[in-house]
């Protein structure tokens, strides 16, 4: 075979290099020759192409420096999009002082993952017409753009606007980086690449809170934003040099077309505008109503039900119309193709994510306030207690790749193992209702659990859909993921509230609830009596909170179990995907 240097972005499709040529330089390289080995009931469902695979030719992967280059940039933007969600929050008091209107804060952040949730799947989607790298220089273009101009801001209106735009961009990335992520390398290979990048959005969570209090210390609030500028440039040149405009059909000369003929009028005739309008806007309004209950409105305000009303309405609406647009005379190829929903093996991994997102997100967020609150801790010193969590997350990742594509693990025994260690951890913490080291451990069992979860799921989606269908699987998975998440703050915010609103006026004035609403550090300045008697009542409110998310995790061991088959899905059975 003749060795090449570097995938051309118009080269001769057939000229391909080994592996042991291709680690050595950037090229491609031919996955395995061999057909796909799997049983008919491992095969997708509804997908007469995936099931005649003797006929099709090895499918072609970036190797070398391309792939070493590709990867980091792909790291790099995914970090800055999943920093920017925490190191605002850190930001939020340095920033309220500078530009005023303190009541308006929350909306900072609640502006961002509104656009950060509703645009995941709609990328994804989009990028299987549009393609992979138009799709991501957009987005890391949008988040550049408008992280300079929130750190030139000179009011709390602006801010939010230009956030919600942010969002926009950083959805794209953390989408594009997902879909991305199984098809850089064989499947072999899957396990390593995802944990990869699923260290790098955990690592990304860890720093944030760390690197805000360190940029609000010793300089302006304004480079939290600003500093996205120069490392969103340095992804944006190298993703636009190293990855092929056709990427990732490497070895399919029909689809090497150029950015002109991508947007042409014909692909923009396929894309789904109706059903990504409606998927926006009920996701948007969706997440606005978990986001704003139980800090401004209650459950019961018009304000909250009429939003829940219309979010759920516009979702059967968009479900409605994707039937519509999946009638085999219709032009346009739905957002979300809801046959999909049929596989039980697919169906049982959406609802085991949207149950890890609660207990993940409750726990990341939460815990921390916990030390402040119960321990006394700054906000510092509570991010550094977090640390066994955020450390153990990682490493539970970087083990699950190695299992997956080392030692041909199933992902279903790994997937099951994280839900049992997340139920187990989250069961201990909240039995630990007073300051004791035990937490220590306990975060370590959480950390381990949810690390393993998260890339489990990651690594298992593409083993039960066809390649066809993976983009918009893998973006659905995520997107279902975050809006769990987001339910599960809105939960664990109401039990805390009511719970305090029904102990704390036992103990304290109307005026000493009103500056601990403010601030949680004001607990230390009451008599020690009274003190001691607060930090229990919180002590109390957050370990109901635990006890709450053991539900969630509980179903997420009960719909891991669902996917039991007699022949376990693992990179060994799907060799030629």
């Amino acid at each position: 075979m003749a060795s090449v240097p570097e995938i051309q972005e118009h080269g001769d499709p057939s000229t391909v290099v080994s592996s042991s040529q291709a680690e050595s330089g950037g090229g491609i390289m031919l996955s395995p020759t061999k057909s796909r080995e799997v049983q008919d009931n491992n095969l997708p469902n509804n997908d007469q192409e995936a099931q005649d695979v003797s006929a099709e030719p090895p499918r072609q992967y970036l190797t070398g420096w391309r792939l070493y280059v590709l990867t980091f940039a792909l790291s790099l933007s995914l970090f800055l999009s999943t920093l920017e969600t925490t190191i605002v929050s850190t930001s939020l008091i340095s920033i309220t002082n500078a530009l005023g209107d303190f009541e308006q804060r929350d909306w900072v952040v609640t502006a961002y993952l509104i656009t950060y949730t509703g645009f995941l799947i709609i990328y994804a989607k989009f990028s299987d017409i549009l393609g992979r790298k138009l799709l991501i220089l957009v987005a890391i273009a949008l988040f550049t753009i408008f992280s300079i101009v929130c750190g030139s801001i000179s009011n709390m209106i602006e801010l939010i606007v230009f956030r919600t735009l942010q969002g926009i961009g950083a959805s794209g990335i953390y989408a594009m980086v997902t879909v991305m992520q199984p098809e850089l390398v064989p499947p072999e290979k899957w396990g390593n690449y995802i944990a990869i990048v699923s260290v790098v959005s955990i690592l990304s969570s860890v720093l944030g809170p760390i690197l805000g209090g360190a940029i609000n210390d010793h300089s302006s609030w304004r480079w939290v934003f600003l500093l996205n500028a120069p490392a969103g440039v340095v992804a944006t040149g190298l993703i636009a040099f190293v990855m092929p405009t056709h990427f990732p059909n490497l070895d399919n000369p029909t689809v090497r077309m150029n950015f002109r003929t991508k947007i042409s009028r014909e692909s923009l005739r396929r894309l789904d505008v109706i059903g990504a309008v409606l998927l926006l806007f009920s996701s948007a309004l969706i997440v606005f109503a978990f986001e704003e209950v139980g800090s401004r409105y209650s459950w019961a305000s018009p304000a909250i039900l009429s939003t829940l009303v219309i979010g759920v309405v516009l979702f059967v609406g968009f479900v409605g119309w994707e039937k519509l647009a999946d009638r085999p005379r219709s032009t346009q190829e739905p957002i979300f193709p809801l046959r999909l929903m049929k596989d039980r093996l697919f169906s049982a991994l959406l609802m085991a994510a949207l149950c890890t997102g609660p207990p993940f997100m409750t726990v990341l967020i939460n815990l921390p306030q916990r030390f402040q609150a119960v321990d006394g801790e700054s906000p510092f010193q509570a991010g550094i207690r977090l640390l066994p969590l955020l450390l153990a997350s990682p490493v539970a990742t970087a083990v699950c790749g190695q299992l997956v594509a080392r030692f041909k693990i199933p992902p279903f025994y790994l997937l099951l193992f994280g839900a049992s260690m997340q139920l187990l951890g989250i069961g201990l913490a909240s039995s630990n209702r007073s300051s004791s080291n035990a937490m220590y451990g306990y975060e370590v069992i959480m950390g381990f659990g949810f690390g393993m979860s998260l890339v489990s799921l990651l690594i298992f989606t593409p083993m039960v859909v066809s390649r066809a269908d993976m983009a918009v699987a893998m973006g659905a998975v995520t997107q279902i993921r975050v809006l769990g998440g987001t339910v599960g703050l809105a939960i664990s915010s109401t039990i805390l509230n009511n719970h305090l609103s029904s102990k704390l006026p036992d103990l304290l004035s109307p005026t000493d609830i009103e500056q601990i609403s403010d601030s949680v550090q004001y607990i230390n300045t009451l008599p020690e009596e009274t003190r001691d008697a607060v930090r229990q009542v919180f002590a109390d409110g957050y370990s109901e909170q635990l006890r709450v998310m053991m539900y969630f995790s509980a179903a997420v061991w009960v719909f891991a179990a669902t996917l039991w088959e007699r022949k376990l899905r693992s990179a060994a059975t799907i060799q030629g995907y």
